[in-house]
């Protein structure tokens, strides 16, 4: 079942974008940025819970609001990877853009080398638009791809994957 996120929900969206291996994939913000991301109201939260409450994966939306009618899904982040949370939270901020927001358009970035999130998001019909170099921590650069679907696109897949 995916929700919208409370505060009291924090700690578990902080675990599972530090989960081992994410550091190359998922971004990660401090609580504080979690606090003010969900005070925001260009900002929605959702996780996905487990039966009896565990919250198994979580995705953030921006520029919720904003006149451009462009949302960026920017993190999407689960607590097990291939366990299907991901498809589901993914498919619910498609249904929030699209169909209750009215958005025309969805994008995101994720990096070439995260090969299974340029599955998911493909799978779903989004498209790779563009890619740039952006530095690391470490200093080396590494490739993003924006992927991006229009509001036609994701009711053609609507159609088509019932």
């Amino acid at each position: 079942m995916v929700v919208p996120a409370t505060p009291a929900d924090i700690d578990a969206i902080m675990a599972c974008e530090r989960r081992p291996g994410y550091e190359a994939t998922v971004g990660r913000w401090s609580r504080e940025q979690h606090l003010a991301g969900m005070a925001d109201p260009t900002h929605r939260y959702f996780v996905a819970r487990r039966p009896g409450g565990a919250i198994a994966g979580f995705v953030m939306l921006q520029d919720v609001g904003i006149e451009t009618g462009s949302l960026l899904v920017r993190r999407i982040a689960v607590a097990e990877q291939r366990s299907g949370h991901g498809r589901q939270l993914l498919g619910h901020a498609l249904h929030v853009i699209f169909d209750e927001l009215g958005a025309r358009s969805a994008w995101l970035g994720v990096r070439a080398h995260n090969a299974s999130g340029i599955a998911l998001y493909s799978s779903f019909g989004m498209r790779e638009e563009s890619r740039r170099e952006e530095p690391e921590p470490s200093g080396e650069a590494v490739t993003v791809i924006t992927m991006a679907m229009n509001a036609e696109t994701y009711r053609q897949s609507k159609r088509a994957n019932p």
